[in-house]
This record gives structure tokens, sequence and C-alpha cells, in this order.
């Protein structure tokens, strides 16, 4: 008893800070803490996909590696399913852990917010930081931090213990004199948070590496100093990369993800609040358009004010130098200057001007939300700034002197910290309720579990969604609903049934272009592949008629409930499409330069994805009220930039005169891929009045050409 007494007494500040971060986790997050298997955080998107990705995993698969709950028959290798392997693999090795896996995933994220605000208060303190004022500052820096609301929504990006953590590793690394024992905690670390997000892993590989780089200016280190410092920041590196070498088979994976000049950071994501009272009022003269919630890093006032305070006290150093940097000065600013490496990535630089340079650091674009590359400032920064404030109180609040100062000194500083704390309560956002469990069985209503077990009863290999998806490949792809996400996810999770679709990040070319074709007219020999699937609908969702559709009517119902339809698929005898025909009424081959000027390039209509290219215009006199069209065309991207554009048809009312959009469906979603180019077709059932009809294409992407060919419009005649 008087061990435990002693140690309190020895750490009160690390035992109060510990306390005051248990109770706000009990007061913001109680359901988390006292119900951690009965809610998911996430309901939807990149979070429900990791959730059903674990459960599948641990309870299905076998194999440490490879993940078969999607990509049905290929699977995928469980790296690339952001299912938070460290967590799943503990539980494939000890299975009576099962019934807790959610809890477990909850409980790891619990603990990480908890010790976050200590491992900042443990590196401000090797700054020699005051007490009283480290405690304040990593509270204010935790509540600030730009991952909390990740919690909510890509979960394995939500541990902000990762990189306090690993910083204060370094340190005593460093204090250790490069000990072996140091670095191998070191190497265990990040290869934990390689495993757990690969993002998590190279930021604290790339802030190692550039701070070792930087300490090689000095004269002091030994050469065998020197190469001890670099193993562990190479090592993990070689190892994960010799791990997926051995485990990952597949050879065709995306080589230019999208996003990477899309999803960066800037400055304004960097130093102006993202929300509040102060961030609309600057809206009236500053434009936002540039702010990307993938680089939302705000730092603060309190920082902002420390770091040009610092930089003033840095000049004059500077101008005057009176003397040398102590050790603790010298470190900071290398960690400062490796962070600040960090955040001018962040931002695209060098790249966003010379794009071509990236061919030279090709796994770089793995990585494509540059953005996150600014969480490592973010506490840097805040650590330096706290760590100047602190240095300015001791300075100004010499008691002996002046008791009147040394309590106006706490006042300031804590006026400061109440600003900080504003701020951070401001941006704050942490929903009021969450989602059910639903990989819980006991918490499912009667018509889920009813579908449930219908699909049980039968011998089907996979499950097809209906509206079906396919998210990442990054060159073709096609997301659903949230309702067909959280249903499809449900149904396969608790029958144990793969999917016949895809949600994870890197898939492979060839099986991403055989699950288009099985899914498109243009291939039927290649249907096949949907005998003996499970084909899933769920009530509300509407689906697109030149694929989606023509599926669902080949499929024969077995069970149908609020929840869902259940139906099976079975390619008929007398197969309705094959016998279809048609009545050609437009025919396009663009070679009619009169008409096109000069988006005419060598016969094919040529465009910029950010335009609004119209492509074809139908008028009243064409097109029936109440009838069915098709209308496709020939689409030659630029492979090498993704297909980020969208395919829309457009009526215009003909007595209000008002222009109304009532299809629109990305291009590399369209089932008909062929060598160079993709075959879009379009089916639609005209308006019940005459009217007029645009067909055109536009997208997000910049500076981005592709051309058009072979347009023709077609009346389906029965």
């Amino acid at each position: 008893m008087k061990q435990v007494i002693f140690y309190f007494q020895r750490n009160r500040p690390e035992v109060l800070l510990l306390f005051i971060s248990a109770c706000f986790l009990i007061w913001q997050l109680p359901a988390l803490i006292f119900h951690p298997n009965d809610i998911l955080l996430a309901g939807d998107g990149d979070g429900l996909k990791s959730y059903y990705c674990f459960f599948y995993h641990t309870h299905y698969d076998e194999s440490l590696v490879h993940f078969s709950g999607m990509n049905y028959p290929h699977g995928e290798h469980y790296l690339f399913t952001d299912g938070f392997p460290p967590i799943a693999w503990i539980i494939q090795l000890l299975p009576f852990l099962k019934p807790y896996g959610i809890a477990l995933i909850h409980l790891s994220l619990l603990l990480s917010l908890w010790l976050t605000p200590l491992f900042i208060y443990s590196v401000l303190k090797k700054f020699k930081t005051e007490t009283w004022i480290a405690i304040v500052g990593s509270i204010t820096l935790f509540l600030l931090q730009p991952q909390f609301p990740r919690l909510f929504s890509h979960l394995s990006l939500a541990y902000s213990i990762f990189f306090p953590l690993s910083w204060y590793l370094l340190i005593r690394y460093k204090e250790s004199l490069a000990s072996k024992k140091w670095m191998l905690v070191l190497i265990i670390n990040q290869l934990f948070w390689y495993f757990m997000h690969p993002y998590l892993g190279f930021m604290i590989t790339l802030f190692y590496g550039i701070h070792w780089f930087l300490h090689q200016f000095s004269n002091k280190l030994a050469w065998k100093g020197r190469v001890m410092d670099l193993i562990p920041v190479v090592f993990p590196v070689l190892f994960v990369q010799l791990f997926l070498k051995w485990t990952d088979h597949i050879t065709d994976r995306p080589t230019n993800p999208y996003g990477f000049f899309e999803y960066q950071a800037h400055w304004k994501s960097i130093f102006l609040p993202p929300k509040g009272g102060l961030h609309q009022w600057m809206e009236q003269f500053i434009s936002f358009e540039e702010f990307r919630w993938e680089g939302q890093a705000y730092v603060g006032f309190l920082t902002l004010l420390m770091l040009s305070i610092g930089l003033i006290y840095g000049i004059i150093y500077i101008l005057r130098r009176q003397k040398q940097l102590n050790d603790l000065t010298r470190n900071l600013l290398v960690a400062f200057i490796a962070a600040l490496f960090m955040l001018i990535l962040s931002f695209g630089f060098p790249f966003n001007g010379n794009p071509g340079w990236l061919e030279t650091l090709t796994f770089l674009k793995q990585f494509r939300a540059l953005g996150r590359f600014s969480w490592p400032f973010f506490y840097v920064s805040g650590i330096l700034g706290i760590v100047v404030l602190s240095v300015l109180y001791k300075q100004f609040s010499s008691l002996e002197k002046n008791p009147v100062r040394h309590y106006l000194s706490i006042v300031v500083v804590s006026i400061l910290f109440s600003v900080q704390l504003f701020e951070a309560w401001n941006l704050l956002a942490i929903p009021k309720s969450f989602t059910t469990n639903l990989f819980d069985h006991k918490l499912l209503n009667k018509e889920e579990k009813a579908l449930i077990k219908i699909c049980e009863k039968g011998t089907n290999r996979a499950i097809l969604p209906l509206p079906w998806f396919h998210i990442g490949s990054e060159i073709y792809g096609k997301e659903a609903s949230a309702e067909t996400l959280r249903n499809s996810f449900l149904l396969s999770a608790h029958t144990g049934t793969p999917l016949y679709a895809v949600m994870m990040g890197r898939s492979s070319k060839k099986q991403t272009v055989d699950y288009f074709h099985s899914l498109g007219t243009e291939n039927t020999s290649v249907q096949r592949h949907l005998n003996k699937l499970w084909i899933f609908r769920s009530q509300n969702s509407t689906l697109y008629d030149e694929d989606e559709q023509l599926i669902f009517n080949k499929a024969r119902s077995i069970y149908k409930n609020h929840f869902g339809e259940l139906r099976l698929y079975q390619k008929l005898p007398a197969d309705q499409e094959s016998k279809r025909k048609f009545k050609q009424i437009v025919f396009d081959d663009f070679d009619d330069q009169k008409k096109w000027g000069g988006q005419i390039n060598y016969t094919k209509f040529r465009g910029l994805i950010e335009n609004y290219n119209t492509l074809l215009t139908l008028d009243s006199s064409q097109v029936k009220p109440g009838c069915w069209y098709e209308i496709s065309f020939d689409y030659f991207p630029d492979w090498t930039k993704p297909i980020d554009n969208v395919c829309y048809l457009e009526y215009i009312d003909p007595k209000t005169k008002e222009v109304r959009w009532f299809y629109g469906r990305s291009v590399g979603s369209y089932t008909g891929i062929q060598n160079n180019s993709i075959k879009v077709k379009i089916r639609f059932k005209s308006q019940e009045f005459p009217c007029k009809y645009n067909c055109f294409l536009r997208g997000s992407g910049k500076n981005i050409f592709f051309e058009v060919d072979k347009l023709r419009v077609r009346e389906l005649l029965n």
C-alpha cells in the first residue's frame, strides 16, 4: 500500500492528467465505455467497411492474411481492407475473444485517446516545460487534435496517440545514446502502426528519416552512430515491403490512385479555423474553396501566437549570436523543421508544379491523401508553442522580484489557454447517438433476422448486392448508397457468405475488369459467374436500367420483406434481352467539322473533363413521350489519369423552361470495358410529355482530355 501511495505522490501530474482524460471520455463517450460491444462509432462509409472486414475475417477466415469477405471468388490481402489487422490477428490466435471483437476495437481507441494527453505531457516535460502549463497544454492540444473527427468516420486513422508516443520514444532513444533496447522499441512501434494503417507508420518513418538527415550536419556524431540511427528508419519499411512481397501475389494493383493532387492540405486548413464564428466572419473576405477535409489540421490561435513570438526571438538570436543553442532547444528545432518539411509535402510541393517527378518516387503516389501528412506538424508546432509559452512565463513570473507580475503571468497564460480550449470545444463534434452494433445478432430486428435465416438455408456461393458497387480499383468504380452498404455487410457478416462486390484499397485491375464484364450485357458469356449467387436488393434502392435492372429481372424472387429482397440469379432459356428489337434514330461518328468545329480531333469528339461537354440534343420530334431509349457511345479516356467524368441526362420543361437533371452516372462505372475504350450505354424512359433532352459529360478533373466516338440513339421497341 505504501508503494502505491509513494507512486501516486511521485507521479501526481501524470495521475492527475490521466484522471482528467478519463473524466472527459466518460462525460463525452459514456456508451463507448460502458457498452463497447453494443454500438458502432460509424454506421456507414469507410468506418462501417472496417468493422465488416474485421468481423468477417475473425469469424470466417482461417488465413491470417487472406480475406474472403469481398471480391468473390478472389478475395483480397487483409492489409488492403483497413480492418485493424493487429487486433484481428490477436483474435484469430485467441478465438475465445471473437464475441468481444467490436469491444476490443473500441477499447483500443479509448486507450489511445486516454493516453494521448499523457504522452504529449511527457514530451513537453522532456523540454523542461512548467508542470502546470504542460498539463493544461496537453489537454488543449488533445481536444484540438485533427484526428478526433476520424473517430466517427475512418476509425483506424483515429489513433491520436501514434505521433506523441512515437516522438517520445525517439527522444528516449536519443537520451539512451541509441541503445539497442530503444532501437527495438522504435522498430516494433513503427511496425505496429504500419499494420494498423500504412499512413500512420509511414508518417512516423518519414519524421524519423528527416530527423536523422538533419542531425547529419552535426560534427559530434561518429560514423557508427550515424549508421545505427538509420536502422530504425530503414528496417520497418523494408520489413513491410518484404512481408507484402511474400504474402501478396497480385501484380497489377493501381499505380496511379486518385487523390494525390486533390486530397491535399492548404495553408488555410492549417492556420485558419475550419468553422465557428471567426470562420464565418473570415468567409466575407477570404474564399475557403481550397479547403479539403483530408488536410484539416488547424493548429490554433495560441500556437500561431507563440510561433510568431518564437520567430521574433529566433531572429534576435541570429542577429546577436550571443551563445550556442543547448541540446534541448536544438532537438526541438530539428523536430519542428522535420514536421515543417512534412507540412510542405502535405501542400503537394514540389509535385503540383512538377507532376513528372512522381515517376521517380512511385511509392509516394500510393499515399494519395497527402493532407494527412500535416498531422505531425500540428503536434510538433503545438508542443513548440507551449514550450515557448512556458519560457516566457518563467521569464516574467519571478515571484521574488515582483509578486504582482507573477500572478499577472498566471492570469495571462490562463486566458491564452482558455482561448485554445474555446476553439477546441467549438471544433469538437461528437454525435449524440451511435449506430446499434449490427454485427450482434441479438440487436437485430425481426425482419433482418428473417432474411438472414433464409440466406443461411441456401447453398449459394456469394451475394450480389443491387445496386452493385466496386470501390478500390482507382480506374473503374461504382459507389452504392449507405443503405445498400449497410444491408449487404449485415447479411454477409451473419451468414458467412462473401459479397460479389468490392470496397477496399487497391484491387487488381484484371479482377476488376472481369467483375465489370460479368455484370454487363456486352459480355453475356461471362455472366455464367452469376449463377448460384444470391441477388440482394435493399428495399428503397434505385437501379440503373442498362445493367442492374436487367440482372434483377433475370433473378427469381425467393423472399421479400421491408428490409429487402432475396432473389436467385438464373439465365432464362427465353432471354427477353437477346430478342429485343431496336430502332435507330441518331448516329454520329463526329466527322462533321462544320457541326462540331474545334471539338473534332481525328473524327472523334474531344473535350476537357472540367467543361460541360454536350454530346447530344434530342427534340420532341425525335423522342416519343413515355417510351424507352438507349444512348451509347465509345469513351476514350486518358489512361494515365483517373476516369473522373460523369454522364448526365437532362430535360427542359416545355412550360416552365426549367432544366432538370434526371440521370447521372460515372463513366468509370459502366460495364462495357474494352481494350482502349469504355462502351457507355444509357437506358432511360422519356417523360410523359413532349420535351427537349440533352446528354452531356462533366467531371472535376483539371486539364484532362477525353474523346468520344460512335454516338447513337435507339428506341427500344419491345
